[in-house]
């Protein structure tokens, strides 16, 4: 995948609402928590997805926050550049 490509995927992520993105990173992160917890820790498949199920929800929540602070960040640097060359 090019940089630009991923840059543009980025910002896509970044600029959609924090609900969006707590609805579309939940099912991901129970996905991946719960493989860790299967395979890193020898958990059990079952306990392996209540994990997963409960470790998702700060994870979301965290990476959700994360993003618009990272939206929030870039508009400010993009503001500043702008604001430099004029």
């Amino acid at each position: 995948m090019a940089a630009d490509e991923k840059r543009s995927l980025l910002r896509r992520w970044e600029n959609l609402e924090f609900g969006v993105q707590l609805v579309i990173a939940y099912p991901v992160m129970v996905v991946v928590i719960s493989f860790l917890h299967w395979t890193a820790l020898a958990q059990p498949p079952m306990r392996s997805v209540i994990y997963g199920l409960f470790w998702a929800l700060p994870a979301t929540f965290l990476v959700a926050v994360a993003s618009q602070n990272e939206r929030r960040k870039r508009r400010e640097r993009e503001q500043a550049q702008s604001g430099d060359g004029a």
